[in-house]
């Protein structure tokens, strides 16, 4: 060995023991949070227990020569040398016993065998093996006693932890289990068996307060300070502040392990109140061997809090951490609304509402299973997804940070008709074919709703402001008028099964990228379309040849919007002098920000802009500063300017003047 082995971590500690009141609020405050980098198994096995796999290989050779040997029994293994190894990966299984828990390290090695001829020493055989092998370890997890032992090689692919238990989770290099869609069923089914008999093929509501108390947690409702906090989950010593039940008070308690502490805002409310057990009492369950694991470390760490997810979150999905949050997010709904049930109750509720799967049935179903379930309208909503009424899926979104007016959606999965008008820019920008269908100015995009619809009346109103609207008509037949996206992501959670590496779809998600698929995912072009353009391109070249100038063509546009010289100076913040020299000079060139500020001003429709700007001296140049101006000319033009410029600046864009809603004259924010 490189270094000599240890059977303790030397982090091990006593919580109990006479501390400093420094000590110990350093040891009872400390949460885990984001910024946390957790250790994998071989971190442990290595800087821990400073085990070296190769010497380890090499001891377990040197002691078992003969499950190496491939030649008969008239030879014996008279040398051997471990030439070369590299680990490939940990693999172990979840539900182990936590004072035997089996880690395998795959390895491949390369080794030197020498042997001799029983009859005669003289006789000597070397030869080289290229082996792929298992290094199995031992971990004792529990916190008194934090032990590692090397239980030797593993040769054969049938003695491997995972053949062992066949129908256990895999986990990965930090214990955290490898899950699919099929197994949060199975594990739900599972649980509801052993700690919840009473509501197993039962159609009764499931209480995850009784699921805590049956797996011997304690429960305690407390006041977060953090904003969103809705609970929190002690696997080490800590304090909280808790709320006295006798009193009524909110008093400072230490917490011991296996404690779970709620926000007492959600009390009263059995919807959030349910959802946040279910939460908590997941990240106990799926994470206990996690929590170990880092505690084998020594590192003080003491509690996980857990926030509302946020859907735009930029960070990396595929995280621990972020794994953790997902499948605390995910299962909670296989708990609490069983397959089998949960579908007959579904049915029988669309049945009821006269078996139309329209907007109103639709909204009314998600609202019943709530209500029925004790759950979310969101977890209720992610459920019948599951059991197959996509119609749902226009329910309870979210763009720009807000919940958008439900609509009724067909689309598969990964396909949506929402879409934040950040992620739209970045498309707009790198997606030739989105530019090319917005810029037709055939479709507006609604803020209200996110979504990019038709510019119709039959599916758009436009109230006081210009704010456009969906009809209800248009939120029940999305298919006829909003263009469609699609959410790919990367970084996808990878699994083995079988020895056969995949990749999760639908709950492993990585860093989300949406996509401009066309309206209702088809192509964007047809042979007959681009015959009709090819026709409508040779049309406008004979129509160029009888075209106004640019002059006379402001003079038009002023007069048919009825705006004065001044008018049209006050709503672009440009000089009445320019304004003159737009209708009456042929020889100035003027900036292509003011040619597109007249654009906005005068509210003109997309195609109106593009002829203006077509036949005026400047041009738009390819950059992206321009691109967000033809972005503005087709989804903003109905905005007053100073707003579009606030737009434009937020988007890191140089506005077109210096109008700026938010700003005065010299770009300075105005205090609200």
């Amino acid at each position: 060995m490189k270094e000599a082995a240890i059977t303790q971590s030397p982090h091990a500690f006593v919580p109990k023991k006479d501390l400093t009141e420094q000590e110990r609020e350093e040891l009872y405050r400390t949460r885990l949070d984001e910024s946390f980098r957790p250790y994998t198994v071989i971190d442990v096995i290595t800087k821990v227990y400073h085990r070296s796999f190769e010497d380890d290989l090499k001891t377990y050779i040197g002691e078992n020569p003969e499950e190496f040997k491939t030649t008969s029994d008239e030879w014996s293994v008279d040398r051997i040398w471990v030439n070369e190894l590299r680990i490939i990966r940990p693999e172990s299984v979840f539900g182990q016993p936590v004072e035997d828990f089996l880690v395998d390290i795959a390895v491949e090695a390369k080794i030197r065998l020498e042997e001799t001829r029983r009859i005669s020493a003289a006789f000597r055989n070397s030869y080289k093996l290229n082996l792929q092998l298992r290094l199995r370890y031992s971990f004792d997890l529990r916190p008194c006693h934090l032990e590692c032992h090397f239980k030797g090689a593993v040769l054969d692919e049938k003695r491997c932890v995972r053949s062992l238990y066949p129908n256990a989770l895999p986990v990965d290099r930090y214990l955290l289990p490898v899950m699919g869609a099929q197994d949060y069923e199975q594990l739900s089914r599972y649980i509801r068996i052993r700690y919840l008999p009473g509501t197993f093929a039962v159609d009764v509501p499931v209480d995850p307060e009784t699921w805590i108390r049956e797996m011997n947690l304690s429960l305690y409702y407390g006041a977060f300070p953090e904003n969103g906090a809705l609970g929190e989950y002690f696997f080490g010593f800590g304090t909280a502040e808790v709320l006295d039940e006798k009193t009524g008070k909110v008093r400072r308690q230490d917490i011991n392990p296996g404690t779970i502490v709620l926000n007492m805002e959600v009390r009263d409310s059995r919807s959030m109140k349910n959802s946040t057990l279910a939460h908590e009492a997941t990240h106990y369950y799926l994470g206990m061997y996690f929590f170990l694991l880092q505690k084998t470390h020594g590192h003080d760490y003491c509690s996980y809090m857990c926030k509302r997810y946020r859907e735009n979150s930029t960070q990396d999905r595929t995280t621990p951490m972020e794994q953790m949050e997902i499948q605390a997010n995910t299962f909670p709904r296989y708990l609490m609304i069983p397959e089998s049930t949960g579908k007959a109750h579904a049915e029988r509720l669309l049945a009821y509402y006269g078996g139309l799967r329209n907007l109103t049935n639709m909204q009314r179903l998600v609202d019943d299973m709530a209500e029925f379930y004790g759950t979310t309208k969101t977890m209720a909503r992610s459920r019948l997804l599951d059991f197959g009424y996509n119609e749902v899926r226009g329910i309870l979104r979210t763009a720009n940070g807000n919940l958008v007016p439900s609509y009724l959606s067909t689309l598969s999965e990964h396909e949506t008709y929402t879409i934040s008008e950040a992620d739209a820019l970045k498309e707009y920008l790198r997606n030739a074919d989105f530019r090319q269908v917005l810029n037709t100015g055939l479709y507006l995009y609604v803020p209200e709703n996110g979504v990019y619809c038709r510019n119709d009346r039959k599916y758009l109103f436009f109230d006081q402001f210009h704010r456009p609207h969906l009809r209800t008509y248009a939120r029940e037949h999305m298919g006829e008028c909003c263009l469609v996206f699609r959410e790919e992501y990367s970084n996808i959670i990878e699994r083995f099964v079988n020895g056969v590496l995949l990749k999760t779809t639908g709950q492993g998600k990585g860093r989300k990228q949406v996509k401009y698929v066309g309206a209702n995912g088809e192509a964007v072009t047809t042979k007959a379309g681009l015959q009709l353009r090819k026709q409508m391109e040779m049309q406008m070249r004979e129509e160029a040849k009888f075209e106004k100038n640019f002059n006379d063509y402001t003079v038009e546009l002023m007069d048919a919007r009825k705006v004065t010289v001044g008018a049209l100076a006050e709503a672009t913040g440009l000089s009445d002098h320019t304004i003159k020299n737009m209708r009456n000079k042929a020889d100035i060139m003027f900036p292509i920000q003011e040619i597109v500020a007249v654009c906005i001003a005068l509210h003109l429709p997309p195609e109106t802009s593009r002829r203006y700007i077509r036949i005026s001296p400047s041009k738009l140049l390819k950059s992206v500063d321009m691109k967000l101006y033809e972005y503005a000319l087709t989804q903003w033009y109905l905005q007053p300017l100073p707003v579009v410029n606030r737009l434009l600046v937020e988007a890191g864009a140089q506005p077109l003047t210096n109008l700026v809603d938010g700003y005065d004259e010299n770009g300075i924010r105005v205090a609200n």
